[in-house]
């Protein structure tokens, strides 16, 4: 019926104004569409919920599951440091391969969060080079939004495309189907960062008022303003047990804690205990002044390191620091840490005490009162339970370095075969969807998450977009919307004229995802464009990998996408560098829709 068709395009510009004030979450604009569809009764109150049994939200939600025991288990991490590894300080050598890592890596798991985990790692680049965080944050994010280009699961919208293939064809995408174009628009976007982009953001070497200011206080900063000393790692080059060990505890200035290699070459910290015995190749960290340390590192079989904090990544997986305050109606008040054995009851060493702004004298033996606050270090299982000590115990701040950890990387190669088995099942004739839901099984069947957080990591607030966009698709075919909008675009474009088509069909998607979120647009765009094929009798193929490629092509608008809009506040961009790099790499997205798609996938 015209009216509900036309109740239908109202509701859908309405939905994008919402969205683009970014003033109303966009799950709730979804669920607020689901119910007006069944209110005005366009659609059923069954097929209006519809959309939340639909396969791709298993599989989406499946994909966050896959996605945390990437994060977890430090793949992202470990190509990160790979990069700053290769890159040695040269910019265009540090650009490529942050670009191309980003992309590879958000091709099989969140590209956002692959974002998230990139930013501090450019901003460690960029303060330890001297180079403008501006210059590499944005090829960076970049990298990442094509991703949605390269694999079936680059980003949930693809999954939308493919259901619409195989809804009207029979066959839906493969995981690989349409890589091509996606690498072929990953070569040009690194050609033109290297070549021209990156010198449309700023001096190359950044002005010291002008660098990115860090929200949390790192490691360092918080020794510093709690008046500990210096804190050095040694590598002890001789084995002490027994009393050698004990003359070794008495000796030094202070041990906080041991590493140790463990059988299969996998780094194992323990924070210190009297009685401990140490082997060759251990290392400790230990604190003090620089006198102390320096007589203590002079003795024979130790070696100093350096400085804690310039290895601290060797470190951060497992030895952490917090900042907690005694709550004012503590159990522990009027105790001494001594009374209370807190190193032997909480597993951690307090580093010092603050009463006030000053440093308490002596620590072991001062009863605690409520407002104190403790630097305390040891393992961050530890530390995450101290915050579940009932009501004795605040979190005041723990340091930047916190997000950087990794608590399961001896679970890597773990990840690594669990993830190239899902690929390699999927690419076998499997479902992608049993593929994925087998995939997060082994991930908490193996360890590397556990259910809790495999259940944490799933983002309902996505499901529910997606799930209650679905039937607004179903809506715009019931009232013969997308007909209307086929026979608009076969009117435009000419209905003998599928290039032209599938022109018209490629702006219109990438115009609609700067306005509604990436997945929303390709659910509500990827039926019509396989209904435009299939009127014209030609393959939908060309038409659907041209809508996919136009929903991940939001470059020239920092709000298109999470993925771009992360790095907005770190590298200090305004809207018009996104348009000076953004708008020339769309048409560049543009041409190889236009001339590409059509020679790899025929009409």
């Amino acid at each position: 019926m015209p009216s509900d068709a036309t109740l239908v395009f109202y509701l859908i510009g309405l939905a994008a104004v919402l969205m683009a004030s970014n003033r109303v979450r966009y799950d709730l604009i979804a669920l607020l569409v689901l119910v007006t569809l069944a209110l005005t009764g366009i659609l059923t109150p069954a097929e209006a919920v519809s959309g939340f049994g639909a396969t791709i939200i298993i599989m989406v939600a499946g994909l966050f599951v896959v996605g945390e025991m990437l994060d977890r288990t430090g793949v992202a991490r470990t190509v990160g440091d790979l990069i700053l590894k290769q890159g040695r300080g040269q910019e265009v050598r540090l650009m490529i391969p942050l670009c191309v890592g980003a992309a590879l890596l958000g091709s099989v798991m969140s590209s956002t969060a692959v974002v998230a985990i990139f930013i501090p790692i450019v901003m460690r680049v960029a303060r330890d080079t001297g180079i403008n965080a501006a210059r590499l944050l944005m090829p960076m994010s970049f990298g990442a939004m094509v991703s949605g280009m390269l694999t079936l699961i680059g980003t949930p919208g693809n999954l939308a495309v493919s259901d619409a293939l195989r809804d009207a064809t029979g066959k839906p995408l493969g995981f690989f189907s349409f890589t091509i174009i996606g690498v072929i628009v990953l070569v040009g976007t690194v050609v033109f960062f290297a070549f021209a982009g990156r010198h449309l953001l700023g001096p190359l070497m950044a002005d010291g008022a002008d660098r990115p200011r860090r929200a949390d206080r790192s490691f360092a900063d918080m020794y510093r303003v709690h008046g500990v000393e210096r804190v050095e790692t040694l590598r002890l080059e001789q084995s002490f047990s027994g009393a050698d060990a004990k003359a070794l505890e008495d000796a030094a200035p202070r041990i906080l804690a041991r590493r140790r290699r463990g059988p299969r070459g996998n780094p194992h910290t323990s924070l210190y205990a009297a009685g401990m015995d140490f082997q060759q190749g251990d290392l400790i960290v230990v604190t003090g002044d620089a006198a102390e340390i320096a007589g203590f590192s002079d003795r024979p079989g130790i070696e100093p390191v350096g400085s804690f904090f310039d290895d601290m990544n060797a470190w951060i997986d497992t030895l952490g620091i917090l900042e907690v305050m005694i709550h004012p109606e503590a159990s522990i008040r009027g105790r001494s840490l001594a009374e209370l054995g807190f190193r032997e009851h909480y597993g951690l060493e307090v580093l010092n005490i603050l009463r006030g702004t000053k440093p308490l004298g002596d620590m072991q033996s001062t009863p605690l009162k409520g407002g104190d606050r403790l630097l305390v270090a040891g393992k961050w299982t530890r530390l995450d339970a101290i915050n579940s000590a009932g009501r004795d115990f605040v979190i005041v701040e723990e340091p930047a370095e916190r997000a950087q950890s990794v608590p399961n990387s001896n679970k890597l190669w773990i990840a690594l075969i669990i993830l190239f088995a899902m690929i390699a099942v999927s690419l076998g004739g499997m479902s992608v969807t049993i593929a994925v839901i087998l995939a997060a099984i082994a991930a908490v069947m193996t360890g590397t998450v556990s259910t809790n957080q495999a259940y944490r990591s799933i983002k309902l607030e996505t499901l529910v977009l997606i799930a209650g966009m679905l039937p607004l698709a179903q809506a715009l075919d019931k009232t013969g919307g997308t007909d209307m909008i086929v026979s608009s675009l076969l009117q435009v474009a000419g209905d003998d004229n599928p290039r032209a088509v599938m022109f018209a069909l490629f702006f219109l998607t990438m115009s609609l995802s700067w306005i509604l979120s990436n997945t929303a647009t390709l659910v509500l765009v990827a039926p019509i464009a396989v209904n435009a094929a299939l009127s014209m009798g030609v393959s939908p193929m060309p038409l659907a990998i041209a809508v996919l490629v136009a929903g991940s092509a939001g470059f020239a608008s920092p709000v298109s996408s999470p993925v771009v809009t992360l790095v907005v506040g770190p590298g200090n961009y305004k809207f018009a560098d996104f348009l000076k790099c953004g708008l020339p790499l769309t048409l560049w997205v543009a041409l190889v829709t236009l001339v590409a798609i059509p020679v790899f996938f025929p009409f």
